[in-house]
């Protein structure tokens, strides 16, 4: 992480001091031209008085729409959300500014995009000793700095910034195959193997290479085993062992490899395999004489009277 915050800094200090609020404080004291108001949103942004540089920046962008100064005073803006700690501000800030302004400098070598992802990656969990750890909490700002992430490399690989975009995304692979891990443990726990298959899977296929390989194989191979898949277990092991021979999971993959030849015998492609489609509900029993309509009540007239007279005209 101490990296990954290294790597930020770097990123921030890529730009200049270059460029939200609804308005600007008409109380201030504001300078005459763009240029002007622009260099004292320049001077506020260098003493990190973030909001009067806002003020100055926001003034320039609202009174000179039109002005040079306009555009950076927008970047400017999404810079001094993003040093407040609005990174959700600060996020939709950089992801309109690169979609509004494709030829400036920063939007071609993929700054303003980056700036984007890396808002999003600030506003996800963060460890704290009275909190929950990061992987079991909500990991939407992890998945929204992904699309982030994503939209960058459609557009600006191979652009100067690329090399921080690659840290990024991998920190944010780690982070979030941490959750994975988490929740297929927690079904682990509670024997409930059909609920981790799924994020193991998808885990393994998603996520290689970054550092986990071997945790993830070595809990697929367990859930395979007690859900009888033996030869899954048997192959997802061996590739374990094979890949990681050193990893303490590679050697207790050779353990587990021993039991199942002691207990199945070897390998059999042929082997049956239990039933992993999923249950059909039933559908709902119709009622009977379901299309049939209602008799009538019969009424019962009393003992001694007679019908009543019939109410149509008498026929001449």
């Amino acid at each position: 992480m101490r990296f990954l915050r290294a790597t930020l800094a770097a990123a921030l200090a890529f730009a200049p001091a270059l460029g939200c609020k609804t308005g600007p404080d008409l109380s201030a004291d504001y300078a005459q031209t763009a240029r002007e108001n622009y260099e004292l949103a320049i001077g506020e942004f260098t003493d990190k008085d973030w909001e009067e540089s806002i003020q100055y920046a926001d003034f320039v962008r609202i009174r000179f729409p039109f002005s040079r100064y306009a555009v950076e005073a927008e970047l400017l803006i999404a810079r001094a959300e993003f040093e407040q700690a609005n990174y959700i501000t600060a996020q939709d800030a950089f992801r309109q500014f690169a979609k509004l302004h494709p030829t400036h400098e920063h939007t071609r070598n993929g700054w303003a995009s980056f700036m984007a992802a890396a808002s999003a990656f600030m506003n996800a969990p963060r460890g704290f000793f009275l909190l929950p750890p990061p992987e079991q909490r909500d990991q939407t700002p992890l998945r929204e700095a992904m699309v982030e992430l994503r939209y960058y490399f459609d557009h600006y690989a191979g652009t100067i910034t690329e090399g921080y975009a690659v840290k990024l995304r991998d920190e944010v692979k780690r982070q979030l195959l941490m959750h994975e891990l988490y929740v297929a443990e927690f079904y682990l726990d509670r024997n409930k193997p059909e609920g981790a298959i799924g994020r193991l899977e998808t885990a393994h296929d998603t996520y290689p290479g970054i550092g986990l390989d071997a945790e993830v194989l070595f809990l697929l191979g367990l859930t395979y085993l007690r859900m009888d898949e033996i030869e899954l277990a048997r192959n997802t092991f061996t590739e374990l062992q094979t890949q990681h021979p050193t990893h303490h999971h590679g050697k207790q993959a050779r353990v587990y490899l021993k039991y199942i030849y002691d207990d199945f015998g070897p390998s059999d492609p042929n082997r049956a395999r239990p039933d992993r489609s999923l249950p059909v509900p039933k559908p709902p029993k119709e009622p009977k004489n379901r299309d049939r309509p209602a008799k009538p009540e019969a009424r019962v007239r009393p003992e001694g009277t007679t019908p009543p007279a019939s109410s149509s005209p008498a026929t001449p």
